[in-house]
């Protein structure tokens, strides 16, 4: 049998030359290919610098991610990031996912009073955003059909924190989803589907492009972060939602 190490460097290379099709089929090609392969030889990234004198406190919740189906397309999802990390300030939210040794990583930042999203993609240097509009649910979160929600009395203590259980009913489904209070938050659910929510999820599913995952917090601490890490860094290029979203879709389905 192929090693799942090899296995994942086979995919995170085809799946570079689609997403290099998507991204700009005009680009430097042979060149971004190149790129690609030194980036599995060497697995390093280039970070920018920060400017640490504007902080803000932000409560940093990490959340275990487990898919819900063995494989998202052609893709196995054991070879899939299983760590979502969460900041919630004042003004800003923002969610990561990142894997492969730092050359991959969806992440969208909420600005809560502009009630916009923003959508930061970067697949081995190659980066992309897109500005949401208002209320706009994130690119590539496949949004709730006809949810209802029914609100119980029903306790759970998850992370150290005491969460609450709802219940929710769409379109064939019904699962239970847990908040916590402990957290106090505006619109602390603005990049998920769950904005009839007001408070901190716990436990809850969501759905990217064809990964659904059940996300459980695992981890909660507060701490200083830089705000320029709520900013989108001035190496990546804006595309369209629908680009974004032919983007990200194109890591996690099969070749037509």
């Amino acid at each position: 049998m192929i090693p799942d190490r090899f296995m994942s460097i086979l995919w995170f290379v085809h799946r570079g030359f689609l997403f290099l099709r998507i991204f700009n089929p005009m680009r430097n090609i042979p060149g971004n290919i190149l790129f690609i392969m030194l980036s599995l030889i060497t697995f390093t990234g280039c970070r920018s610098d920060k400017n640490a004198a504007n902080t803000t406190t932000a409560d940093v919740i990490s959340y275990k991610v487990n898919y819900l189906e063995e494989m998202a397309g052609d893709i196995p999802t054991k070879m899939l990031p299983d760590v979502m990390e969460a900041y919630y300030t004042r003004r800003y939210i923002k969610t990561s996912i990142k894997g492969f040794f730092g050359q991959f990583s969806l992440v969208q930042v909420a600005d809560l009073r502009r009630n916009k999203v923003i959508t930061m993609l970067n697949f081995f240097g190659n980066k992309a955003y897109y500005v949401g509009e208002r209320g706009e649910i994130p690119a590539g979160i496949v949004p709730l059909r006809d949810p209802e929600v029914n609100f119980t009395n029903d306790t759970l203590t998850i992370c150290g924190m005491l969460s609450r259980r709802a219940e929710v009913t769409t379109t064939g489904s019904t699962y239970d989803i847990y908040y916590t209070e402990t957290i106090d938050i505006k619109s602390p659910n603005i990049t998920t589907p769950y904005y009839f929510i007001d408070y901190v999820l716990s436990d809850f599913r969501v759905q990217l492009s064809v990964l659904k995952m059940h996300l459980v917090m695992k981890k909660h601490v507060e701490k200083e972060v830089d705000i320029s890490d709520f900013q989108v860094p001035e190496d990546y290029d804006p595309v369209s939602r629908q680009t974004m979203e032919s983007l990200i879709n194109s890591l996690f389905t099969k070749e037509e």
